[in-house]
């Protein structure tokens, strides 16, 4: 049978150390907990499921969020050095020119998400530096909301 090596604490479990080591856990306890459990900011957190078993997920909420404004015809656009989980671009519904968009490189009409006025679309990123766009029309705006 499985032991622990070190006691397991969470505030939101209402468990806290010390617990003695080496307590003997059946291999089924260790499979359960493994499933209903998660690891968040060196924190064990219970994962929420509905009443039907599918596990809760949300969107963290909305930190910032700014334009990006083209000063010049096919424009490369960069987000700055900020830890970001999430981030949502909105075409300006004023625009009358195509925003691609994309992460990790630099976006081209060849490689990034074509967004009309008004399209919106959400990517999962570690830094909003990870977030490029390509304006191609002189005075047009990307919406982007970004969140910790």
């Amino acid at each position: 049978m499985p032991t622990t090596q070190l006691p397991m604490g969470s505030e939101r479990l209402g468990i806290r150390p010390p617990l003695p080591s080496q307590i003997p856990v059946a291999e089924q306890l260790v499979q359960t907990l493994a499933q209903l459990l998660a690891y968040h900011n060196g924190e064990r957190v219970v994962l929420k499921a509905s009443p039907g078993g599918i596990l809760y997920n949300a969107s963290p909420a909305l930190t910032d969020v700014f334009h990006w404004t083209a000063t010049a015809p096919n424009e490369a656009k960069q987000g700055d050095n900020i830890v970001a989980t999430e981030v949502l671009c909105l075409a300006h519904p004023d625009n009358t020119g195509k925003v691609w968009v994309r992460t990790k490189k630099a976006a081209t009409v060849d490689n990034a998400i074509p967004l009309a006025a008004g399209d919106i679309i959400g990517f999962s990123v570690e830094n909003l530096s990870d977030l490029h766009a390509l304006i191609v029309v002189n005075g047009e705006k990307l919406i982007v909301g970004y969140s910790l």
